[in-house]
């Protein structure tokens, strides 16, 4: 079952908030002209859509500037996730998709660049990041803390998942004297993480307990990892999103995800076996650096995970369990 919320959205000195009626978890609300969908979770996993929406409204006038072109599939690939993590807790990330194509909004921009002056466009940007900011505050409200995937897909020849902690190829380039200065954790997405870890940097970004470490030990390559701790240009490094809404200070972290099209996104049945793969990753490393599992169980409630020997350096996903 669905509803249509049409939302009232002000600026305040606090920031943007977003007036709402009683949510139902699982059940999808929207913005205004249904340019935004949000479903609410009661994890503390928050999935956004910001490139996979496919509606181009006569209404709102295509942008002339900046990228326009969509991410495909990744609309299909979040709700694959959810629809996943849901088989397998009982219980739901939230979710939040731009269903407008990105010629006509781009919500990893800012507003000047995402809307291009129109009122519509700007309207439902205000929407997307204010849904974003209340699946946050509820997942820190029921956990504590709040990881958020802005879920993209690139075009890139390497086919292996990019992980964008808002470094770039160059900085991750650097050495792990430099790497391990506090001002590289402040700067990146995993602050919030860096600050509670008996890791080094370096090790968070790409050691044995890394996303990428884990996701290769489920069969999908990535970077930054053990196998390729500094990624081939060009590499998205994790954009606006990321950084706006990744806020130690409101017990926020995450890490922009894009993922190449051929073996992860082209079909439904790679998109699900890369989602049972991503879960299957996930749940160790929520519950190795936030002391929560996938399904929202304490660190008290099982063991921490060790690290594997190696990751297995595979070239095509796993089956789908």
């Amino acid at each position: 079952m669905t509803r249509t919320l049409f939302l009232s959205l002000w600026l305040s000195a606090a920031g943007l908030g977003v007036a709402s009626e009683e949510w139902i978890v699982g059940n999808s609300v929207f913005g205004q002209h249904s340019y935004i969908e949000y479903i609410p979770g009661d994890l503390p996993l928050v999935i956004a859509v910001p490139h996979g929406g496919h509606e181009e409204p006569v209404m709102m006038p295509r942008r002339v500037d900046g990228v326009t072109d969509s991410d495909a599939n990744t609309q299909e690939l979040a709700r694959t996730i959810a629809a996943v993590v849901h088989a397998q807790t009982g219980r739901h990330a939230h979710l939040i998709i731009s269903r407008l194509h990105r010629n006509r909004l781009d919500p990893n921009r800012e507003i000047t660049e995402a809307a291009q002056g129109n009122p519509v466009a700007e309207q439902a940007w205000r929407e997307h990041h204010g849904f974003i900011e209340q699946a946050c505050a509820d997942a820190v409200r029921r956990h504590g803390v709040a990881f958020l995937i802005d879920l993209h897909g690139h075009g890139h020849k390497d086919l292996r998942v990019e992980l964008g902690y808002l470094h770039s190829a160059l900085d991750l380039a650097d050495c792990t004297e430099a790497l391990n200065e506090p001002s590289y954790a402040k700067s990146g997405s995993l602050e919030f993480i860096m600050a509670r870890s008996q890791l080094s940097y370096v090790e968070l970004l790409h050691g044995p307990l890394s996303l990428g470490a884990m996701l290769e030990n489920e069969g999908f390559l990535a970077t930054p990892s053990p196998r390729l701790p500094v990624p081939n240009e060009p590499f998205f490094r994790g954009g606006y999103t990321i950084a706006r809404h990744c806020d130690p200070a409101q017990r926020v972290t995450g890490v922009q995800i894009e993922a190449n099209r051929p073996r992860l996104r082209d079909t439904p049945a790679n998109r699900l076996a890369f989602a049972h793969a991503l879960v299957r990753a996930l749940d160790p490393y929520l519950i190795t650096h936030l002391g929560i599992g996938i399904d929202g169980r304490r660190l008290s409630e099982t063991r921490a995970p060790t690290p594997p020997d190696s990751a297995p350096q595979q070239t095509t996903p796993q089956p789908a369990q």
